[in-house]
């Protein structure tokens, strides 16, 4: 009988945080550690994989993601830090302009700008005063050139 609940016990442990228990983790598809709640899971941290189908982006393969998370309820949330070589920054920063837009100068930046060049900030966060229909998601990117020429990127994608 003991053997018998052992063996329960480790299947139920085991397979749980797939069958979205709450408290128990599980790895998503594309290989990030995500933990469910009691309305949803969060994911952290994140895998590039993870970050580019929670964004929709598609980003130089040797990106690396320094920070991230994604939660989901009934609504989601992603954010994170990414570092994007010398040899791939231009790239990376074309991919972005082409899925978010063009950068707004005007816009004061997500991110510590101290030693940072070439800034952009990509942001629809006015889409709610300016569009009949507003956008299903809003974002705030912001980006910059480092000395050593790695792109830094703060990405903040949320659901409306």
């Amino acid at each position: 009988m003991a053997a018998f609940c052992l063996i329960t016990f480790g299947v139920l442990t085991r397979y749980a945080g797939g069958w979205g228990v709450p408290f128990f983790s599980f790895t998503s598809e594309r290989g990030s550690t995500c933990t469910n709640t009691f309305t949803g899971y969060t994911c952290d941290p994140l895998t590039l994989a993870d970050v580019e189908f929670y964004s929709d982006l598609n980003l130089p393969n040797d990106t690396r993601v320094a920070s991230g998370n994604y939660t989901a309820t009934h609504d989601y949330r992603l954010e994170a830090s990414l570092r994007m070589t010398p040899r791939s920054q231009a790239a990376g920063l074309r991919a972005l302009q082409q899925e978010l837009g063009d950068c707004q100068p005007d816009h004061p930046p997500p991110i510590d700008t101290a030693g940072l060049t070439d800034f952009c900030v990509l942001t629809n966060d006015n889409a709610m005063t300016q569009s009949v229909e507003p956008p299903s998601r809003l974002y705030v990117v912001g980006t910059g050139v480092a000395k050593s020429g790695v792109r830094v990127v703060s990405l903040t994608i949320r659901s409306r």
